[in-house]
Formats: structure tokens, C-alpha cells, sequence
């Protein structure tokens, strides 16, 4: 930090302040100062980062012609690492309509109170926080570094800000933080408002008392915790205390405001005209004309945000958007919607919220509470949810799968309230690796088959298009080298994509060398484990993250010069967020293993966690299968060996788990006809394979299932043809295995 500092200084000595942008001068007199005891004691171990907050306080003045907000914070600092945190003040405000005003900054030390501003040492910079997201907001930043601050030093300083958003029309919104990341004694939030003006807040009840003609209503904390955020919290679970101000009155009138912004103008008509019908003149048909358009804005235009002004919520003009060949959601959207309605299909803007999600319902209307802007599609009675800024994205517009944030607000002037989000969840990952032994002491060969569908092939095909094949390649075969260190490249990775489909398929061959010389070794689905993370707090108050949707499933094939007896298992984990299986079976020199998960929700109830993270630990101390090879002095092929986990007391612990809660039972018990490769069934053609589904219940006794997924592999020597379905009645998935009669 103190190397950090005096780059700064070196950086920004030369840099003038402008003199529209910053003023030094008395806090004015619509402003009641807070009393603040600067000789409150507290004890050096109670307080975080060395910081122990004395006021915070925030007040706002709101007229029919402006508005000014004040703030002042006073602190004591109490150790070497609080001096270091609490002495460069970084006050930040947007040029465009805003005018920052210091009022005073002061070291109380004891009793004397030091002036600590020097007008002339105050550097402004660009801020500009998320330009690594290509989002430029013309922001900036005014810092102060403080001179000669020591531990026990209280500082307190104040500054306001005067002038109102204009993409508002003069209209108020905000939410106050009642909380606080260190501990507090006194917290407020002041706002003076015109008597009469209309006012909605959520959240506790302030005192309301009249001065004149003004209302000034009073939110108020004392005694503030820190607040401790666990670690993998869902982005919608908020902590924090908040109080929510607005007078938007309804949705309705959100959508009204909105709706003003997203107009074309006549030149933007002309230009999506144009490029309608170079998309008519490209394209047979109504679908290959609506993919065309919702690609040509993903991947044509690049993204790029420059959020200035009322651009920060009002989008370019499509005109602006494809002369510059750049633009933001918002800039995206709106060409997008323009085009379509050109192609005949009914299109609206959305304003979604992607990190409260469906808690966007809990709040009060405010056009402050949306982050994001896709698309609303109406095509031949059916709604689809589109978002421009996915670039790469496969499918057309009935399969294409767009994150579901939720709720959104739908940008016409008839809308009155939030819209339910449903999209497509299908996107899935399968990894089938197949290790080929013809002799223990030669190479092993080894091929892996991934297959990405829906969300995660784009996920997959954004990621191939930053990357050369020879990239693609070399971190493919570092990550496999985890657990087989001489591996070799077989060849460089084939892909397929077809993304009409939405699908990616990516084939690799290795050559694994001395992977049998010690007699053993173990392999680890290293695909699914990276989904079943243990967070750093798991004794919890709150709700715990999970990854969704996911469906990832790995298989691995052992193919052994020798026949191999092993026991064959089958296990399931259900919870009300996912659902683990995996099953071992074999059929003479082939060993096979499945494994998957499927999420179904995207966190854990907090009093839940416990369980969940039993459930967890139990799975990771059998995710992970060590194979031994057959003893030479044993008559008969000895079993191969399974070792679970690495220590005998964790390994005893996990069976005693299992025994109570798990069901595993040998094949002749578990596996009836169809439900493994050992027993598949022989048909001869589809329609025979129709007749056993049909006939097939789940174990719960229902008959309803989702559409079936159809693979094809070879066991043993043998073509088969996998048909997998998931129970829409419990949830249960069921695979069955066929084979030529």
C-alpha cells in the first residue's frame, strides 16, 4: 500500500483540479451537524481493519430544481494496519452532472484538532472500475493522502455532492446501508424533502418531523456490528440492512420512463430497414432469419459500454451502434428489437437485475434496480429471452439458453408489472474417457470424448474462439497430466461444432506411459468434483451457493488385457439441490464406472448446509477409485482392488454413513434387465426399444418421463444404445441399455 501511494502521488502530481469539478468550502446551512464523541474508547481487539467508525452520516436535500447530498465520515484509526486503510480518502463523483465539494478534513489527536486539507494537494483521477468489462462510465475520483496520521488519531472528514441524474426527469430514488463492514456507533440517513411530494420507503420506519415546508425523515442505527459476510453466499441473499427510498409509485410508471428511451429515431429506422433486407436477401426462412439477425448482434457487434451521461441508462441510437460496430446491452438490445419487429417477429426490451434475480419482486419500483437489458421475443405465440451481449451462442431461437435472471421489467408503455422469466436449462457436459491396457507393461492408451450441449457449449465455443487449437491442446493435456504425469499427446484434439444444434464435440488421444509400474493407480472424475466445493464457513447463518444449472456426467471405460472380477455397486445422493449416482460394473476384461450430477436449484437453505456438506464429504471420500492390478501368485484373477479414501478412520466413517443412508447391493440385486451394459437388452429396432420404455416404471412407480437423451457406446466388445430420461414425478433419472438381437 505505501509503494501504491506514492505511485500515485508520482503519477498524478502534475495533474491539475478542474476548477468545474471541485470546490473547497463550509458545509451550507440546510445541513444538521451530528454530534460525534471523538474521545469514545474501544478496545484495539473488538474493531476490524484497525478502523472503529464514530459517525457515518449521509444527508440528502431534494427541491423541485435540485439536488445535493452530504456525507461525513468520522473514525478513529487504531493500529499500524488501520493508519494504513483509513488514510487516503477517495471520494468519487460523476463529472456529468454531479459537483464535488469538500468541507473538512481534520486529524483529532487528543485534544487538538489539526486542519488536514490543502486544496492544493487534492488530485482527481479517472475511475473507470470497470473498464476490465469494457465498461466506461466517465466516472472520477478525487484523493486525498493523508499526512502524518498515527494509531489512535480520529479523522473526520465531509464533502458533498450537488446535481441530480438527468435520465431521472427530476424524480428521486435511493437506497441507505444500514450496515456496516466495521463497527459503528452511530449511523444516519438525513433526507430533507418537499412537504406534500408523494414518498415510499421499504424497509424500518424513519422519524418524520416538518421543518417549514420541507418533511425531513430520519433512519437511524446505533451500536452497528460489523457485518460478516460468509463466503459463497447466492448472489440474490443480502446480508446487509438496507432501507429502499423511491417515488416512482408502480411498475407501471418504471416502464413508462423507460420506455421514452428505447425510440428509434428516423435515421435508425432507415438503417435497420437496410439491414433487414440484406438479412431477407440471405435467408430462406423465418427461422433462419431470426437466428441471422440475433447473431449478427451477438457477434458482429462487439461490446463495449460507454456509459456517459444519460447514456448510463438510455441506449445509442442503432444508428450509432452499427456505424461504431460497438455497443453495450442496452445498445444491443435495442437494435436487436428494432431488427426483429423489421423481420416481422414482436420484440421488447427487458430490464433484468442478474444478481438479485427473482428478489427483484421484494423491491419497491426504481429504474436503479436493473444491471442488464435483453430481449423479450414473441414468436408465433410462444416467449423466448434473448441476450445480446452472448457472443458465439449456438441453437436457434427455440433452443438457445439464456441465463434466467429471474423477473423482468418489459419496456412498453402498457406494461404494469414484473414478468416471470422461464428460458431453456438443458446444457450439459459429458466426458467419457476410455483407458485401453493391452499389456501392463506398455503404454496405455487413453481417449476422452467431451460432448457440450446448450449453455455449456456456449460456454465451450466463446472460450475456443480466444483460444489456437495448439492453446486449446496444451492446457487439455497439463490438466489430464494431473494424475497421469507421462502422458503423451496422441494427435492434436479434434472439435466438432454444430451450432445449429448448439453441440460440441471434442476427441482426444493420449498415451499414458508406465501407468500400471507400481501396480496401482487411481483415477479421479476431475470434472465433476470441481462442482461439489466446500465453502471456508461451514458452520452458517446464511445460504450457501451452488453451481446451476448443471448437468455434468463422466463415465470412464477400463479396458484390461485379462478378465477382472470386481465388485459392482451402485450409489445415489439426493438432496433438494442435487443429485449425485454413480455406478461400477464390468463384464469380463472391461471395467466401466458412471458418474453424475445434476443440480436442481442453485443454493442450500442455510439450516440445511449441515446435511448437505455430510452428504458432500461422503461423496468425496469414494470420488476417487484406486486400481490395483491382479497379485501374479493368485491362481485365478484376484479382484481389482477399490480403495476409498486415504485414511482407514475416513474410510470406516463413510461406511458407517453409507450403511445408513446409501443403498448398495451387488448386480444381481440392483441391475435388472436394461439397467447396465451386463444385462442390456437385445431388440431389433426402435420399435422394439419403444416397447420396453414403455413398459419401464421408475422405481417410484410413475410412468411420466422428460424427452429421452440417446447415446451410443461400445462395451465389451459390444454396440450399444444408451436411452436416458429423468422422472417428472421425483426427479429420478433412468438409463437403459440396449443392444442387437
Amino acid at each position: 500500500m505505501r509503494s501504491t501511494s506514492i505511485l500515485f502521488l508520482a503519477l498524478f502530481a502534475a495533474l491539475p483540479v478542474p476548477a468545474r469539478e471541485l470546490d473547497v468550502r463550509p458545509a451550507p446551512a440546510w445541513v444538521e451537524r451530528a454530534e460525534a464523541d471523538t474521545s469514545v474508547a474501544i478496545a484495539r481487539e473488538n474493531v476490524r481493519w484497525g478502523i472503529y467508525d464514530i459517525l457515518s452520516d449521509h444527508q440528502v436535500r431534494v427541491t423541485d430544481t435540485s439536488e445535493s447530498q452530504y456525507f461525513r465520515t468520522v473514525r478513529r484509526v487504531l493500529s499500524p494496519s488501520g493508519v494504513q486503510n483509513a488514510s487516503e480518502l477517495s471520494l468519487d463523483f460523476d463529472p456529468d452532472f454531479q459537483r464535488l465539494t469538500i468541507h473538512d478534513v481534520s486529524i483529532v489527536r487528543g485534544n487538538r484538532r489539526i486542519d488536514a486539507l490543502d486544496a492544493d494537494e487534492i488530485r482527481v483521477i479517472d475511475k473507470e472500475d470497470d473498464a476490465d468489462q469494457r465498461i466506461y462510465d466517465g466516472q472520477r475520483t478525487a484523493l486525498l493522502f493523508l499526512r502524518d496520521v498515527r494509531p489512535g488519531d480520529v479523522i473526520d472528514y465531509a464533502w458533498s455532492l450537488d446535481g441530480r441524474n438527468p435520465v431521472l426527469d427530476g424524480r428521486y430514488t435511493d437506497e441507505y446501508d444500514l450496515s456496516s463492514g466495521v463497527p459503528t456507533r452511530r449511523a444516519r440517513h438525513r433526507l430533507v424533502w418537499p412537504a406534500g411530494r408523494p414518498l415510499q420507503w421499504r424497509g424500518v420506519d424513519p422519524l418524520i418531523a416538518m421543518n417549514g415546508r420541507e418533511q425531513v425523515f430520519v433512519w437511524e442505527r446505533r451500536d452497528i456490528r460489523a457485518l460478516d459476510v460468509e463466503d459463497s453466499i447466492p448472489s440474490w441473499y443480502e446480508p446487509w440492512e438496507t432501507v429502499q427510498v423511491t417515488e416512482f409509485a408502480s411498475w407501471s410508471e418504471v416502464a413508462v420512463w423507460a420506455n421514452a428511451m428505447f425510440q428509434l429515431d428516423e435515421r435508425s429506422s432507415d438503417e435497420v430497414k437496410k439491414l433487414a433486407a440484406r438479412i431477407y436477401g440471405v435467408s430462406a426462412s423465418h427461422e433462419a432469419r431470426v437466428t441471422a439477425a440475433i447473431r449478427f448482434v451477438q457477434d458482429d457487434i462487439r461490446y463495449l459500454g460507454i456509459e456517459m451521461g444519460r447514456n448510463s441508462h438510455e441506449p445509442h441510437q442503432p444508428w450509432e451502434t452499427l456505424y461504431s460496430r460497438w455497443g453495450d446491452c442496452k445498445d444491443k438490445t435495442l437494435l436487436l428489437v428494432a431488427l426483429l419487429r423489421e423481420l416481422g417477429v414482436e420484440a421488447y426490451p427487458a430490464l433484468v437485475n442478474t444478481r438479485i434475480e427473482h428478489r427483484l419482486a421484494d423491491k419497491l419500483p426504481s429504474p436503479f434496480l436493473f444491471d442488464h437489458v435483453i430481449a423479450q421475443v414473441i414468436d408465433r405465440g410462444r416467449t423466448y429471452w434473448v441476450d445480446g451481449t452472448i457472443s458465439d451462442q449456438g441453437g436457434t431461437l427455440a433452443s438457445i439458453e439464456t441465463p434466467n435472471d429471474g423477473r423482468a421489467l418489459i419496456v412498453r408503455a402498457e406494461t404494469h408489472a414484473l414478468t416471470p422469466i422461464v428460458t431453456n436449462t438443458n446444457g450439459s457436459m459429458l466426458v467419457e474417457q476410455t483407458f485401453t491396457t493391452t499389456d501392463y507393461a506398455k503404454p496405455t492408451l487413453l481417449s476422452v470424448k467431451t460432448t457440450f450441449t446448450g449453455g455449456r457449449a456456449d460456454a465451450m465455443r466463446s472460450e475456443l474462439a480466444s483460444l489456437s487449437l495448439e492453446d486449446f491442446a496444451s492446457g487439455r493435456i497439463n490438466d489430464l497430466a494431473m494424475d497421469s504425469p507421462k502422458i503423451e499427446a496422441g494427435g492434436a484434439p479434434k472439435i466438432h461444432d454444430d451450432r445449429s444444434r448448439n453441440m460440441i464435440v471434442v476427441t482426444e488421444k493420449y498415451v499414458l506411459r508406465d501407468l500400471w509400474k507400481d501396480g496401482h493407480w487411481t483415477w479421479y472424475p476431475r470434472v465433476l468434483e470441481s462442482h461439489l466445493r466446500r465453502p471456508d464457513t461451514m458452520i452458517r447463518a446464511m445460504p450457501l451457493d451452488f453451481d446451476y444449472p448443471l448437468d455434468v456426467r463422466q463415465t470412464v471405460t477400463f479396458n484390461f488385457p485379462e478378465v477382472i472380477a470386481v465388485e459392482e455397486s451402485t450409489s445415489v445422493t439426493e438432496t433438494p439441490t442435487f443429485r449425485y449416482e454413480y455406478v461400477v460394473d464390468r463384464n469380463g476384461r472391461t471395467v466401466w464406472i458412471k458418474q453424475s450430477l445434476r443440480a436442481r436449484r442453485g443454493f442450500v437453505e442455510a439450516k440445511d448446509v449441515p446435511d448437505h456438506l455430510t452428504k458432500i464429504s461422503a461423496i468425496w471420500s469414494e470420488i476417487g477409485y484406486r486400481l490395483a492390478l491382479p497379485r501374479r501368485d493368485s491362481p485365478t484373477p484376484a479382484p481389482l482392488k477399490w480403495g476409498v479414501g486415504l485414511f482407514i478412520v475416513a474410510a470406516f466413517v463413510a461406511f458407517c454413513w453409507m450403511l445408513a443412508t446409501r443403498r448398495r447391493v451387488v448386480p444381481a440385486l440392483v441391475f435388472r434387465p436394461g439397467e447396465a451394459p451386463a444385462s442390456a437388452l437385445a431388440v431389433n429396432g426402435t420399435d422394439e426399444i419403444h416397447q420396453h420404455l414403455a413398459g419401464l416404471a421408475c422405481a417410484c412407480g410413475a410412468a411420466l418421463y422428460s424427452a429421452p437423451e440417446l447415446q451410443r457406446a461400445r462395451y465389451a466388445e459390444r454396440e450399444m444404445t444408451i436411452i436416458t430420461r429423468q422422472c417428472g414425478a421425483c426427479g429420478r433419472e433412468q438409463s437403459v441399455y440396449f443392444t442387437a438381437a
